[in-house]
């Protein structure tokens, strides 16, 4: 019997041969010389065994009984294999209703199962893809920011353009100049947090260059 699911796993190991001989006052009698050879597999449920390899030799000097678990493991995986997935019948897609609480499952409860499990499965994911955006680099993420705002300003911002790029962008743009000089300012700034040594930030963390940025004297974007 596996310990992990208590089902019992028959092997070819598990197999048995008796031998009759025939006496001319009985006739064929059935003779088992396996109780004299080997007592074990009588009653006892022990299997033939083959010699161990040298990798089960070693598993079985450093743990006796490594090998047997992970045999069951195994086994009861390969058992619930084929008990849910290869065997998985209608009956058994109901008996699943049933230890959900369907008291009486139909195929429209089954439906309606699955509905949820889809929909669970599209809020992790939604969850899972928030989650991952908030995993990216946020000086780049600010940086795409600036981009899309230059862009609404007239100011052709490739997308691949560094800070530098885009400064010079802006000085040869036609903005005000209340909003130019401010804004060649914060991109030299928002450069330097990025590439300048540590400590040469003049205290200016990117939080911080964020609310600059936000109050910059935009002009209207366009429509």
């Amino acid at each position: 019997m596996n310990g992990i699911d208590g089902y019992w796993v028959v092997r070819n190991a598990d197999a048995h041969a008796w031998t009759e001989v025939w006496y001319p006052t009985q006739g064929w009698v059935r003779v088992d010389p396996t109780g004299a050879v080997s007592p074990g597999r009588i009653g006892q449920f022990q299997r033939l065994r083959a010699p161990d390899g040298v990798v089960a030799g070693a598993i079985g000097t450093l743990s006796p009984t490594l090998l047997v678990q992970l045999r069951s493991v195994w086994d009861a995986v390969n058992n619930r294999w084929n008990q849910w997935v290869l065997n998985y019948t209608q009956g058994r897609q109901l008996d699943l209703l049933r230890s959900l609480g369907f008291d009486n499952p139909s195929w429209q409860d089954l439906g309606k199962l699955i509905a949820y499990v889809l929909t669970a499965v599209a809020l992790a994911g939604a969850a899972w893809a928030r989650w991952d955006r908030g995993q990216h680099d946020p000086w780049l993420r600010q940086l795409a920011r600036v981009r899309r705002r230059l862009l609404d300003a007239g100011i052709d911002a490739p997308p691949q353009a560094p800070p530098r790029t885009l400064l010079q962008q802006v000085a040869a743009s036609a903005l005000p100049p209340e909003l130019r000089q401010p804004l060649t300012d914060w991109l030299l700034a928002f450069e330097r947090l990025r590439y300048a040594p540590a400590g040469s930030h003049a205290g200016r963390s990117l939080a911080t260059l964020q609310r600059d940025f936000q109050r910059l004297p935009w002009p209207r974007r366009r429509p």
